[in-house]
């Protein structure tokens, strides 16, 4: 099998494409990205190989993820923005270069189609802690958030009827005051 057909098997375990790109966003880190640096730490050619196969995946995923904040979107671009300019300074062959500068122009456009006028985060602080329900209510009007409250907020959270006192939410997506 060939880099390109096992990392897509792998990815059949997942069906949410955020979670399948930061899946494959994983791979790359394992095969020689270091996100603290932003740079490639391991250039060796089977390493470059997986990143490269990883990244163009990451191209034909990334039009189906449906961003709830223009946050996250702007996160993701960030994100592979660090990558692709990491991997591209490593490039050496004229036209790989031009295929993945061309790829990433393409992918950092649908991510900002796409992201473009959703809410975005904002921190959120109570005084005392209250449940889920009753914030996204106070914030939004429906209590229908919530879930969108505990998975944002999830390392965080003991308990949904007792969340802390500061957390990160959607703006915008009603009145909410």
């Amino acid at each position: 099998m060939d880099v390109q057909t096992t990392l897509q098997t792998m990815l059949e375990a997942f069906t949410d494409p955020m979670l399948k790109v930061q899946a494959l966003i994983t791979i790359i880190q394992e095969y020689g990205y270091d996100p603290d640096l932003r740079s490639v730490v391991n250039n060796s050619g089977a390493y470059a190989n997986v990143r490269q196969n990883a990244l163009v995946l990451i191209g034909t995923i990334v039009p189906d993820i449906t961003f709830t904040s223009s946050t996250d979107a702007e996160n993701l671009k960030d994100q592979l923005s660090y990558i692709f300019d990491a991997e591209n300074y490593c490039i050496t062959d004229r036209k790989i270069f031009l295929y993945f500068n061309d790829l990433q122009t393409a992918i950092q456009t649908v991510i900002s189609e796409n992201g473009y006028g959703l809410p975005e985060l904002v921190t959120y602080e109570t005084k005392v802690s209250l449940p889920a329900a009753l914030i996204a209510q106070k914030l939004y009007q429906s209590g229908e958030y919530d879930d969108d409250i505990v998975l944002r907020n999830n390392a965080n959270i003991k308990h949904p009827l007792f969340m802390p006192l500061t957390l990160e939410v959607l703006s915008g997506i009603s009145d909410g005051n």
